[in-house]
């Protein structure tokens, strides 16, 4: 993020919306997040960056999206190993945050994990819609093959 996190854009950013850390659970693993906009907003747009993104990565989102009255919460997800930890946890983060519906913007592994989170929770409507930016629905497209394909 070499020349986007010297651009006045990013230092506001920064300097106007805090990093905050919550643990959720008994394990210690701390999720981190920026939460802009109004707290009435009781179902905000929660975004999940890509694997090698962090949550800053929605910085101008959520600088104009929270400016024209919207809440607007960028997650970043500690280290889970398997989807029902990672589905679990998060609904602990958006329990913390009193949180009963939320919108879902996911890029990438992100997106994945929105819909997988969305499945997980079909009894509980907690998602109220999803946005997904270059994702996937699938992992076995990513499995290694021992020789190409020729």
């Amino acid at each position: 993020m070499g020349e986007i996190s010297s651009s006045q854009d990013y230092q506001s950013f920064r300097s106007s919306i805090p990093f905050k850390r919550v643990v959720v659970d008994g394990d210690s693993k701390e999720w981190t997040y920026y939460d802009a906009g109004p707290r009435s907003v009781r179902c905000p747009l929660i975004c999940l960056p890509p694997a090698s993104g962090r949550a800053d990565v929605f910085f101008k989102q959520i600088l104009v999206l929270s400016t024209a009255g919207f809440r607007v919460i960028a997650v970043e997800y500690p280290v889970l190993w398997t989807l029902r930890e990672w589905c679990e946890g998060f609904r602990r983060f958006l329990d913390h945050l009193e949180l009963d519906k939320v919108h879902l913007f996911g890029a990438s592994l992100g997106g994945f994990l929105a819909q997988k989170f969305a499945e997980f929770l079909t009894i509980n409507e907690r998602v109220h819609s999803i946005i997904l930016c270059n994702s996937f629905f699938d992992t076995s497209v990513f499995q290694m093959a021992t020789s190409s394909h020729t």
